[in-house]
């Protein structure tokens, strides 16, 4: 498993997926600012979204995090290279939400 800094992406993203529309929160690492977002869950909003991420930060890598090993939502991403996904334990989520 190879190990990241966070110095190592240009933005930091987590994405609360669902049915029909995942809610996106984007970190832009040179600007520390804050990005929300909500994108239809339909494949091709998912792939214009990580177009668009890939123009946005001139193809430099990016941080996603989302509560799924598999899927639709993963699929999609797992085909982008500047894309890098991290998946975060729904328990642990819900556990920091408490």
């Amino acid at each position: 498993m190879e190990a990241f800094n966070v110095s190592d992406f240009a933005a930091l993203i987590g994405i609360d997926w669902a049915d029909r529309k995942h809610d996106i929160c984007e970190i832009n690492r040179d600007t520390n600012t804050q990005h929300l977002s909500v994108i239809s869950s339909e494949p091709k909003s998912i792939n214009a979204w990580a177009l668009e991420l890939k123009q946005r930060y001139n193809g430099r890598s990016v941080a996603v995090a989302c509560e799924l090993k598999k899927g639709p939502l993963i699929y999609a991403l797992s085909k982008f290279k500047h894309i890098v996904l991290f998946v975060i334990n729904p328990s642990s989520v819900a556990k920091y939400r408490a």
